[in-house]
């Protein structure tokens, strides 16, 4: 059996040989249309910089990254505030390993997105590099801001040396330092620094008296770029002591006391120092009130008439002084005494004179002693609300056979 392949006829083959040529020539003409919308100018984006990061500061932020190595750039367009505001910034490297920064001022608390742009020197614009959140600080966060506390329980100490300790709180973790400001003795206003990790300051040459200042410093986060500080300084609490003054108003304030009067025996009177007829009990009532007793010689002395006879009466020793308003602190020390009787007062009165001694109800200050605690220190406290004219110093009555020792008087002035 014979098989035959069929054949297409001629007229189709050439029906299908012209459709095909159309074709093709339909689509060589398509390929070739979009021709007519060039300019004959491709699109360029420059190279984008890398790894941007900021430090926010006041009313400022840094901006920093690594450039790129496109050596067709020329500069960087920054926008900010939704590109109402830019700064135009030439490119000087291209080295990706170095860091451009660039300072952008004049900012408000606010938190800004920054747009960053490549250009190049045809004019060809990157796509855009976005940097966002960036909180940056000013008056509105200054204003929040409050100095360290200080320890309102223990503010302060008074060291034996003379120094103070100024006690704080433990501050806050943002907390860069405490500036401390205060006048030193030799009346000088000087600035020290308190740091975060120390919740106490030593001033060891504190002029007292004077007013101790302080203001302390933040920073918003580790990366800031600037130091915030307290908008004014706190004043510390007032830092006082009772100063010496006794050289200022007390003449003869003993250790030894001074002999007031022309005699060389035991007996005398103390000099500066006023007295009543009271106190002439010895040497057939010409001296007493002082003696060469005690050690160093010379002692304020009250003692009965030749040790057995009688005793002192209402008998009075003191200075008329006139002091300026505030607190004071009177004391005088006694090496000792004894004996059958003994009604002690150091007296601080106003006027020119002591009261007698059942009249000590009405005084500025007292502090009263008897035959059990007669040696030691002895102190009273007084306050003048004005500069006042004062008596100071002793009223007395004794027994028989008793004696009684004053090595010296100290009066102190808070400062």
């Amino acid at each position: 059996m014979v098989i035959k392949t069929a054949t297409m006829p001629t007229k189709y083959k050439l029906i299908i040989l012209f459709l095909s040529g159309l074709f093709i020539a339909g689509c060589s003409k398509k390929d070739k249309d979009y021709e007519k919308y060039l300019t004959g100018e491709e699109i360029v984006y420059p190279g984008i910089i890398s790894n941007v990061s900021f430090r926010a500061g006041d009313r400022r932020v840094q901006l920093k990254w690594n450039p790129s190595p496109d050596p067709s750039i020329t500069k960087y367009m920054i926008y900010w505030n939704n590109r109402r505001d830019s700064t135009l910034v030439t490119a000087t490297t291209h080295k990706p390993a170095d860091t451009v920064k660039i300072l952008i001022s004049g900012l408000s608390d606010y938190v800004y997105s920054f747009t960053i742009h490549s250009l190049d020197n045809e004019g060809n614009i990157s796509i855009p590099l976005l940097v966002n959140n960036v909180k940056v600080y000013g008056p509105v966060y200054r204003g929040g801001l409050l100095n360290r506390p200080y320890n309102a329980a223990n503010p302060f100490v008074l060291n034996a040396n003379g120094s103070v300790q100024l006690n704080f709180n433990t501050p806050d973790t943002i907390n860069i330092a405490t500036q401390i400001r205060y006048t030193n003795t030799s009346a000088q206003v000087k600035d020290t620094i308190l740091l975060p990790g120390n919740n106490s300051m030593v001033l060891t040459d504190f002029k007292f008296g004077t007013t101790v200042q302080y203001r302390s410093s933040y920073i918003p986060v580790s990366t800031a770029l600037d130091t915030f500080y307290a908008t004014a300084y706190s004043d510390f609490p007032a830092i006082k002591r009772f100063e010496d003054v006794t050289a200022q108003y007390i003449l003869n304030p003993g250790n030894p006391f001074q002999r007031g009067d022309a005699g060389t025996g035991k007996w005398g009177v103390p000099k500066n120092w006023l007295y009543n007829t009271n106190m002439l009990n010895q040497n057939s009532n010409t001296a007493g009130g002082w003696s060469w007793d005690g050690n160093p010689s010379g002692v304020i002395h009250f003692e009965s008439q030749d040790w057995s006879g009688p005793g002192i009466t209402n008998g009075k020793i003191y200075q008329t002084v006139t002091l300026p308003a505030g607190e004071y602190k009177a004391s005088f020390y006694s090496d000792g005494g004894g004996g059958s009787f003994i009604n002690g007062n150091l007296v601080v009165a106003a006027g020119n004179t002591l009261p007698d001694i059942d009249q000590l109800t009405n005084v500025l200050g007292l502090v009263h002693w008897d035959q059990n605690n007669v040696g030691g220190t002895h102190e009273l406290s007084f306050t003048l609300s004005n500069a006042t004219t004062v008596a100071i110093g002793w009223v007395v009555s004794t027994g028989s056979t008793t004696w009684d020792h004053i090595n010296s008087i100290t009066l102190k002035h808070l400062q």
